[in-house]
């Protein structure tokens, strides 16, 4: 340290302040504890900041998390409609095709009934057109 009170003496020469070699050495320390104290403060707005954005992303990671269960849900709730309305479209498709079928016996029984030239039915033709549905 010897050498720091040294440069530090001459260079206090040099702009004209006669400095002791015991105020050399305690500026020396004084400018050292304030280079210190400075880095100390960066470092801890450093370490304040990083905590922070680390409590901000913890935060901003939960409320992700929660719409995320949010959409889930909705997603569920989408699916649950799908498969509701899935099932009323083969639901109507069967009736359809159930339709469909009693339509051709009707129209076979129809096509069944011969041409009647004095335009009464017999009691079997009222029987069969009685069973057209």
């Amino acid at each position: 340290m010897s050498w720091i009170v040294l440069i530090v003496t001459r260079l206090a020469g040099l702009a004209g302040v006669n400095l002791s070699p015991f105020a050399a050495g305690a500026l020396f320390a004084g400018v050292l504890a304030v280079v210190a104290g400075s880095a100390a403060i960066v470092g801890g707005a450093h370490l304040y900041n990083a905590g922070f954005g680390s409590a901000e992303a913890k935060c901003e990671a939960a409320q992700v998390a929660e719409q995320n269960a949010q959409l889930q849900a909705r997603l569920a709730e989408r699916d649950r409609q799908l498969v509701f309305a899935n099932g009323l479209q083969q639901r109507d498709a069967k009736r359809a095709a159930a339709a469909e079928a009693q339509l051709s016996s009707n129209q076979g029984a129809i096509d069944a009934t011969p041409a009647n030239p004095n335009k009464c039915f017999t009691r079997d033709m009222s029987r069969r057109v009685r069973g057209v549905r």
